[in-house]
């Protein structure tokens, strides 16, 4: 039996006790469990998987957590369907993919259930009137205003070149999140007046990255954003080695780029490389207490360190809508949208303020650096757990 994960939030009461056993609690998970996401996805999961352990271990009504592997749209609405209609789950989660996430949207409105979304950035998710949609992780503008902070107030002094100095070029994968990510980016960056060259947007698994570097070094690009899967950030690693050259600053945009595989992919070369990111484990203890007690319980659980600070989004996520003393429908959003929990409420530093779209407007990503193999906090200065290097 695992040890209770002592992250219990603020504002969770203990569990009255019952005379008779309280009925089961039954919530859904469609994440993408194989294919191209399937890393994510599961790392993800595994947050959820956390929190849900966790929940039952303090008592009262017991959760049963069902999970379903959707990889496409047309799949996740019958799965989605099925975990409310036949499985009667009250609640879904997911997903980490905007395309998984759009069709359990519809699913679940359509048959009044709430979706929590735990990862996906991508604006449009928030933007088509859904009832009873929570996102509590960043939206992609919410990544597009970290780049440009970044590059207006951290990596000038970093680099050592004034920021009208800087020459930045946005590539980009065509999926609807790194691509919701990039044009945020480029509308944000013109916005704090600095120099954009280049966007450019290339299919999944491109072959086109070696002719893409030529181009970018060509134009004299010495910041260079990506936003992209991890198959891509290889391919670019790749063609950046191929071409013996490396621009002053590789910034990864996405979810992908906190990834312990893809360290483990990429080697040496993927250290002081940045990405905007959930606050990983390597987060300022003074901003998110919880993410070292995380950590532990993750390496007991599965025997390994988190693979990114995905699963303790997941968690802190999951662990505050179950907490929730009434799971059922709009109640349980409604109960959400009365929350006013300050930044570093959670276990990995976000507070939670809900707009009237159903977004957490205090989940903020964080920019991260990768230091001797390990994704680290660098900016903003009150989540940093060490200066850029």
């Amino acid at each position: 039996m695992h040890r209770r994960l002592a992250l219990s939030l603020p504002f969770l009461a203990a569990p009255a006790l019952a005379q008779t056993p309280a009925p089961e609690w039954r919530v859904g998970a469609l994440f993408p469990l194989s294919g191209g996401a399937a890393l994510l996805g599961d790392e993800a999961a595994r947050g959820l998987e956390l929190a849900v352990e966790e929940r039952n271990a303090a008592g009262g009504r017991p959760i049963r957590l069902l999970r379903a592997d959707v990889t496409e749209p047309a799949q996740t609405l019958t799965e989605a369907r099925r975990l409310i209609q036949q499985e009667r789950a009250t609640l879904l989660f997911g997903s980490v993919s905007a395309l998984v996430s759009q069709a359990a949207i519809q699913a679940a409105e359509a048959l009044e259930t709430p979706f929590v979304e735990l990862a996906a950035p991508a604006d449009s998710l928030t933007e088509r009137g859904a009832r009873l949609l929570v996102r509590t992780a960043p939206r992609a503008t919410d990544y597009a205003r970290l780049g440009a902070e970044a590059l207006t107030r951290c990596l000038p002094v970093h680099l050592g070149l004034p920021a009208e100095a800087l020459r930045v070029a946005v590539l980009h994968e065509n999926g609807s999140s790194s691509e919701s990510i990039a044009l945020a980016l480029e509308t944000q960056l013109r916005e704090a007046q600095v120099l954009v060259v280049e966007r450019l947007p290339h299919a999944a698994r491109t072959t086109e990255m070696p002719a893409m570097i030529h181009r970018l070094r060509a134009a004299g690009v010495n910041v260079l954003i990506h936003a992209a899967g991890e198959g891509d950030a290889i391919s670019l690693f790749r063609a950046l080695a191929e071409a013996a050259w490396r621009p002053s600053a590789i910034i990864g945009a996405g979810l992908a780029w906190g990834l312990a595989d893809l360290a483990r992919a990429i080697g040496p070369a993927l250290d002081s490389a940045f990405a905007l990111d959930v606050p990983p484990i390597e987060t300022a203890d003074r901003r998110a207490p919880g993410a070292r007690p995380f950590a532990e319980a993750y390496q007991r659980r599965w025997g390994t360190p988190p693979r990114s600070g995905l699963s303790l989004a997941a968690f802190a996520g999951a662990q505050l809508v179950l907490s929730q003393p009434n799971p059922e429908r709009a109640a349980l959003r409604a109960a959400l949208a009365a929350l006013d929990l300050p930044e570093g409420s959670l276990p990995n530093g976000w507070g939670f303020r809900m707009d009237e779209r159903g977004q957490n407007t205090r989940a903020n990503p964080v920019l991260v650096q990768w230091q001797a193999g390990k994704p680290v906090a660098v900016f903003p200065a009150e989540v940093a757990a060490a200066a850029p290097v």
